[in-house]
C-alpha cells in the first residue's frame, strides 16, 4: 500500500490530522497512570527494622545511646543504615556500582558513590524528614532526622 516512506508519513499526517480530540478524562487517566509507571521502584524499601521501635535498644537509647540503626528490605536487596550525629554509614546489599543520594522534601541534599562493597558515607541528616535513593532505583521510606 505504501510505496514510499514519504507516502506513508502523508497518510499519517493525515489520520492525525483528521483525529477527533481526545477526551479530557483520558488525558487525565493516562497522565495518572504514567505517574504510577515506577510505583515498584519507590515502594521497594520498606523499613525492616528501626532502632528507635526496638523497645530494648529505645531504653538504653535515653541512657546516651545517640545512634540509630535503619534496614530497609524488600525483594532481595537490604540497605542498612546507621545514623548519628556525624551523619550516615550504611551499606547496599547485595553490593553493586552506584550513587546513594540523600533527599529531603527540598531536594537531593547529598550524593555518594558506593563502594566495592555497597559501603557509603553520608554527612549529618538535616532537620526533618529525609529518605535514601539507592543507585537511581529503589528509594526507602522517610525518616526523621
Amino acid at each position: 500500500m505504501w510505496v514510499s516512506d514519504e507516502r506513508l508519513l502523508a497518510d499519517l499526517g493525515r489520520a492525525l490530522a483528521e483525529a477527533p480530540a481526545v477526551p479530557e478524562e483520558y488525558l487525565v487517566a493516562g497522565r495518572a497512570a504514567f505517574d504510577w509507571r515506577d510505583v515498584d521502584a519507590e515502594l521497594l524499601l520498606v523499613t525492616g527494622y528501626d532502632s528507635l521501635l526496638d523497645g530494648e535498644l529505645a531504653g538504653r537509647a535515653r541512657g546516651g545511646l545517640a545512634t540509630r540503626q535503619l534496614v530497609f528490605d524488600a525483594d532481595g536487596l537490604s540497605v542498612q543504615v546507621e545514623v548519628d550525629p556525624a551523619g550516615v554509614t550504611g551499606q547496599v546489599a547485595p553490593p553493586a556500582p552506584g550513587r546513594v543520594e540523600l533527599e529531603t522534601a527540598g531536594g537531593v541534599v547529598e550524593a555518594v558513590e558506593l563502594d566495592e562493597l555497597g559501603y557509603f558515607l553520608l554527612g549529618p541528616l538535616p532537620r526533618g524528614a529525609a529518605r535514601l535513593r539507592v543507585a537511581g532505583v529503589a528509594v526507602t521510606e522517610w525518616f526523621l532526622g
